[in-house]
């Protein structure tokens, strides 16, 4: 079940990250979203990785 949940944040941040490039490109938001989102995008991939590993 880990495993699955693993996979599952794994997914969602891989398909969330080009989502938000395109966000930005079509309609705008400040900057500083960005790396702050980017950031819990690499926290949330991390948590994946190591429910996978467990």
């Amino acid at each position: 079940m880990k495993q699955q949940i693993g996979t599952l944040l794994q997914f969602i941040v891989l398909v969330f990250l080009p989502l938000l490039v395109i966000w930005q490109l079509q309609f705008g938001f400040e900057l500083i979203w960005m790396p702050a989102l980017l950031a819990v995008a690499a926290v949330i991939f991390w948590i994946g990785t190591r429910l996978r590993e467990s």
